[in-house]
Formats: C-alpha cells, structure tokens, sequence
C-alpha cells in the first residue's frame, strides 16, 4: 500500500535546502531573509519544532546586532526567552511515556548539552544569566541545530541508496546465518571467512545507516525491511499463521540485535513508531479508496499480512506500556495512530491488530470490544455472502435498468418489507420513497395525555412495539439494552434482488 503524502510548507526540496544556507549565513540581510521565509512557511503548514527554534534563534541574534536604544536587561529578558522556547520545544518531543521524566534525562538521550537544560532552569526560576553568557548560548545552540538536524537533513543521498540497503542488510544476514552463528557462536579469527564477511557487512550497514536522515529512514529502509526475505521470512514455513500472529523464536533471534541497534540510531519510540506505520501502510488498505472492509490488488499474501501482525505484536508487547503500567527504564511507544488507522480503515488485518492490542492493554480492550464486534459481524456477513455468490455461479454482470423495471423492482421491495416486518397492506402502502414510514396516524396515535395508542401494525404482530418505562435499563449510546452493537445494514437480500414481474 503507498503511503498517505505527507503535507510540508516548502514548494521544493531546493526551496527547503537554500533556508538553511539564509538562516547560517554570515549576512544580516540573508539571515532576515531566510526568518521572513520561516515565517511564510508557517502560514501554510505546521513545520518542524527544530526549524521553528533556529528561525527564532537567528532572529533574536539579528534584532542583537540591531538594536538601537534597548537596554542589556531588555536583551537578556528577550534571549532567556528563546533559550527557554528552544530547550522546552525540543526536549517536549521525546516526553511519550505514561509519567513525566526529568527534562535533563531527555535532553541526555538526543545529545543535548546539560548547561542548556541549567540555563533554562537558571532563566525561569533564579537569576537572569548574563548577556554574554546568554549570547554564548544562542550560538552554541545554533550550531548544535546545525550538527544534529540541518547538517542530516540536508546530506545527499545517492538515488540507488535503497538498493545499497537491500544489499547490505542481505550480505549482514548471510553472515548472520552462517553455520557458527547458528550455533551461537561469535566468528573469531580463527573463522577468517565468516571473520571477514561479518566485519564488512557491518561496516558497509554502518556506513550507509550513518547516512540516513528520518524522512530516508521512512522512505527507504523501512520498505526494505517489510519486504519478502527480510523480516518477513522467505520461507513460508517460518512465516506466522492466522488468528494467532506469533513470530517464531528464530525469526525474532534473527532481528532483534539489528532492530535495537536501529532504534539507538533514530530514538527507540521513534524508530518503532515509523516501523509500525510502515507495517500498516503496507497491510491495511486505505478505506476511501477501497472501500470499507476492501483489499487492493497490491495487498500483501495471508502469510505475509500475518507476519506483519506478528511484528506489531513483538513491538507492542516489548516497547509499548499500557496507561497506569510501570515505564521505568524506557518510555513508551505511542500507538494511537496505529489504532486510529484500524479505527477509520477496518478490515480483517486491521481486526487483527486491534485484537492484538487488546491483549496487551486491558483498558483499551474495553474500548475496542464493539468495533471488534462490529467487524467480525461484518466479514462473516460477506464472508457468507461470497460463498452464496459462488453457491450461485458468481455474481451476474450488471446491467442498465429502465424506469419500468425500476418501478417493478420497488414494488417488489415493498411486498418484502410487508412479508419481513410483518406491516399491514395498509402500512405497506404508505411507505415512501425511501422505504420510511409516513409519520401519520395509521402507523402510531397518540391521546391527549401522551399515552401510546396500539396501532394496527402492533395488533397483527409488527416488530415494533412501545417497551414499558419500567423495562427501560441504562446501555452506552450506540448499542441495544443487551450491550451488543446492532447492525444498522439492509438485509443481504435487498441489495440483490432478481427482477420479477409484478401482477397488476
């Protein structure tokens, strides 16, 4: 499945490159330049947190050289402010886990100097630093912008880069396979092939991992890595089955040094968070342009799909805490927009992912009870309705009706609904175009006192009948007295009605 465009603020990646060259430039009219396009950009779209905190950086570096009659308390008061915005915005990024950790401890995991964490604490709870200090610190922080966002993103990748990975993660795997591995054991120099081979195809992996920004990470490595004979296992045999979705022990084995060695790369919640999107990008089909409970034709194979759930499941069971969990050691992966995709696309894998995490998080199984339901419901209903098709011979070609055969086919409709409600011939009659009842008084009367007169429809047996206020039991909107989710869809039937003649 292709995934969703992503909308940015820039017209062209040129567009995007040349502001880095305007905000670092040595020129104060380029510098002006290159905040006034930041601030365009955020007229269009929502842009990058680390772009918004180098933009506000440089400019208060330019109103510095060009201030006229401002005090040095004024110039402090204004560059605390933008250190305090820089550290908040940046380390509020990795705050994912149930409870709140330290701002220091989240600085430490992205490389950000600890002085910037106390200078911020100094600006907003003690003393102002001084203006040289906070000049100092403006610039240091813009040089580490420059080394651990712009400088990654704005490295070029060869256009065959993605073909370089496929091969450096299958020469890694080969040697990861190889006889002493399997027998866990380390390739020693005794091993001088298996030595050789492991040490350079981790050092070509290394080479090209180090190369890899975040939107490559998401756009090249990551589709290799869903691919037959990667974490998806060749051999169907080492494949997972449905309903279970568990990986094999040696297909995990395989994987897990490698995946933790990505997640340190990247971020552990933001690797697994791109890694789970990727899955569900490839396996659940987009509902507006299949339609729901619809498979396209590049949806993966039964065996393939659920291996990909298996994944979900390792990641979800190793790196996600349910609410109210202990997540000491390491935050949590967030996977709300994994449940908001099965939410708005069901289907059978996505039913499978939402059983999945329903086993991991007993709070959220609650919630997904009666959209699980409702799909299961759901595809047994087509389910049957494939195989009666097939009973049948398959489904007949569509044709062109005309508007005789059209008023045929609604008066055949009508006799039915009157056979299945069980409504009267006077009722019948008076149902309108869309198949509801006219509300008047042959259906339903009313007396005086708002008490509910027994229509004839009740008298010969009708579905529909007034339930005492004394029966009346409180039930979460949406679903019957009993709990369960009703199923809101025209009977099977209507939808395929063979064309009879109707007798006048």
């Amino acid at each position: 499945m292709s995934r969703q465009p992503r909308i940015v603020a820039w017209t062209s990646a040129e567009e995007y490159l040349s502001v880095a060259e305007y905000l670092y430039s040595t020129n104060i009219n380029e510098r002006k330049h290159g905040v006034a396009i930041v601030k365009a950009w955020r007229s269009r779209a929502r842009i990058p947190v680390a772009i918004e905190a180098t933009a506000s950086l440089v400019e208060m570096t330019v109103a510095d050289e060009e201030s006229k009659g401002v005090t040095t308390n004024h110039l402090r008061h204004l560059y605390s402010m933008a250190m305090i915005r820089f550290v908040n915005t940046i380390v509020d990024l990795e705050q994912k886990g149930t409870f709140a950790q330290s701002v220091v401890s989240l600085a430490g995991k992205i490389g950000m100097p600890a002085w910037f964490v106390e200078l911020r604490h100094a600006a907003t709870h003690e003393q102002l630093p001084s203006l040289a200090v906070l000049q100092s610190a403006c610039q240091q922080a813009l040089g580490w912008l420059s080394d651990y966002y712009w400088n990654k993103q704005t490295r070029s990748l060869p256009s065959d880069t993605q073909m370089h990975i496929r091969n450096a993660l299958a020469a890694y795997l080969q040697a990861h396979d190889s006889p002493s591995q399997q027998g866990n054991r380390k390739p020693n120099k005794k091993n001088t092939s298996e030595y050789a081979a492991m040490e350079t195809t981790s050092a070509e992996l290394t080479r090209l991992v180090e190369n890899l920004h975040l939107d490559a990470v998401r756009e090249l490595l990551i589709p290799v890595l869903l691919e037959p004979g990667f974490m998806v296992p060749e051999d169907k045999k080492l494949r997972s089955k449905f309903p279970e979705c568990k990986l094999l022990p040696g297909v995990s084995k395989r994987w897990q040094d490698l995946l933790v060695w990505f997640a340190e790369c990247w971020g552990e919640t933001l690797f697994y968070e791109e890694l789970l999107a990727g899955i569900i990008a490839e396996i659940i089909p987009n509902a507006a342009e299949e339609g729901l409970f619809g498979g396209g034709d590049s949806a993966p194979s039964l065996s393939h799909a659920a291996t990909l759930v298996a994944w979900v499941r390792w990641i979800i069971e190793s790196y996600y805490v349910p609410e109210g969990g202990d997540s000491t050691g390491s935050s949590s992966i967030s996977i709300e927009p994994l449940l908001e995709s099965c939410l708005r696309n069901p289907s059978y894998y996505s039913r499978s992912i939402l059983k999945v995490v329903s086993e991991t998080d007993a709070g959220l199984k609650r919630d997904l009870k009666p959209f699980v339901d409702f799909m299961t419901k759901a595809l047994e209903a087509l389910a049957a309705m494939d195989t009666d098709k097939k009973s049948h011979g398959g489904s007949k070609p569509a044709s062109v009706m005309s508007e005789e055969a059209m008023k045929q086919e609604e008066a055949l409709m009508v006799q039915r609904l009157k056979a299945h409600f069980g409504l009267s011939t006077a009722v019948a009659e008076d149902l309108n175009d869309d198949g509801a009842q006219k509300a008047d008084g042959a259906s339903m009367d009313v007396d005086a006192s708002g008490a509910h007169q027994k229509s004839g429809s009740e008298e010969t047996g009708s579905r529909w009948n007034h339930v005492p206020e004394s029966d009346w039991a409180a039930c979460p909107i949406g679903t019957l007295a009993s709990g369960d989710v009703p199923s809101l869809e025209w009977p099977a039937w209507i939808d395929d009605l063979p064309l009879h003649t109707v007798s006048a």
